[in-house]
């Protein structure tokens, strides 16, 4: 027997050995696997192209061999996946290949990314792109709940956005199906978005549970961050953070929200009502003031009318514009004592600290987000400070 021949028979008896070669198969003769666009724990995401239309995807491949619980774990999540299927701003789950070690999941590509790195880069949302995200994210929820699918885990990093910024919920890990009137008591998902009632169930025996008011209070979550970049309940100790959650404990007097309108903060205070009976459903959010657009209606044809309104409409827009370039009013004194307050300086420090230390940002909780956002001087500092200012 030759020497190649030997080689080869060795190299066929080990791939035999291999107990996903028939799925691994399966799956490399219909997509190419490019880079790698993340990994988790146990997972590894890959862009990939199939090859017989050249379109792009994202196959995550969930390695079984640690862990045999995430089998079935992963086989509930593909059945929830499916059964929310068809919506605009759901994922879609293209194609599914599963053996014994592991489980390839082929899902649509977005080419941005989730929402929490776009929110990095950009720091905060303006209220506009605030109410486009939020709608969409709110049109997924509700469909969400009409299959009857709780998600229990919707933060901005399982939000994925496309190529035109529309919203994609995605990860399905923690996602149950319950019946209506159904109460749900394991406790799960993400610190900083827990509802009190979930957190009531890992602390009283007696508690009723919770539902799918759960979602509406992390939508609430989310939208509060979008608007100012930093969650409505973060500190630095988790005990302090769980506590401001179960009294919900939050405030718009930073001065991050001193240029943001009443109808988002009217919202937010709906949504992040710790009784949540008492709570905004996801249709009553949708039909807030908030995505509601302003309308103008004239009776009747009045050419003068439309003229005067023209000419005052021309006035407003050239003095809109040109607040632009009118800088708000700054002293030395208050750029020294206060710059934060400074709406001008405020973008510029928020913006520098992210470029700096926009590596330091962990996913999960929003901590490390949240802690760039922390402005106020130790007190022994501050009064140091200004005692050598004032020599």
């Amino acid at each position: 027997m030759t020497v190649k021949l030997r080689e080869t028979m060795a190299k066929e008896e080990e791939y035999d050995k291999l107990p996903d070669k028939d799925a691994a198969k399966e799956f490399y003769a219909k997509y190419e696997p490019k880079e790698i666009l993340g990994r988790g724990i146990s997972s590894t995401v890959r862009r990939c192209i199939e090859k017989e239309t050249g379109k792009e995807y994202a196959a995550k491949i969930i390695d079984l061999s640690n862990d045999d619980s995430s089998v079935e774990a992963t086989r509930q999540e593909i059945s929830i996946l499916r059964l929310v299927a068809g919506h605009p701003y759901i994922i879609e789950l293209q194609d599914v290949f599963e053996s014994t070690t592991f489980i390839f999941l082929v899902f649509e590509l977005c080419k941005h990314g989730e929402l929490f790195d776009y929110l990095t880069s950009v720091v905060t949302l303006s209220e506009k792109k605030t109410r486009y995200i939020m709608r969409q994210v709110f049109e997924g929820v509700q469909h969400i709940h009409s299959r009857g699918v709780v998600h229990r885990d919707l933060k901005p990093e399982n939000i994925l956005l496309d190529d035109n910024l529309n919203v994609k919920i995605t990860d399905f890990g923690f996602a149950r199906v319950i019946q209506k009137g159904e109460m749900l008591h394991d406790l799960c998902g993400t610190p900083g978005y827990l509802a009190p009632e979930t957190l009531k169930t890992n602390m009283f025996d007696d508690a009723p549970g919770y539902s799918f008011e759960v979602d509406v209070w992390a939508c609430g979550v989310i939208m509060y961050t979008l608007l100012v970049g930093c969650p409505p309940f973060w500190h630095r100790k988790q005990m302090v953070m769980l506590r401001n959650i179960m009294e919900g404990k939050y405030s718009f007097s930073s001065p991050e929200w001193t240029d943001i309108s009443e109808d988002p903060k009217a919202l937010i205070r709906k949504l992040l009502v710790t009784e949540p009976k008492q709570r905004i459903s996801i249709n009553q959010a949708l039909k807030h003031e908030f995505f509601q657009s302003v309308k103008l209606q004239i009776s009747g044809f009045d050419a003068r009318r439309k003229f005067k309104m023209a000419i005052l409409f021309v006035r407003a827009m050239v003095r809109i514009q040109r607040l632009r370039f009118t800088p708000e009013p700054l002293s030395i004194e208050a750029a020294r004592c206060d710059p934060y307050r400074i709406k001008m300086l405020r973008k510029v420090v928020d913006g520098c600290a992210f470029r700096v230390y926009g590596h330091w940002v962990k996913k999960g909780e929003g901590q490390n987000r949240a802690a760039l956002f922390e402005n106020s001087p130790k007190t022994d500092l501050k009064q140091i400070y200004l005692a050598n200012l004032s020599r």
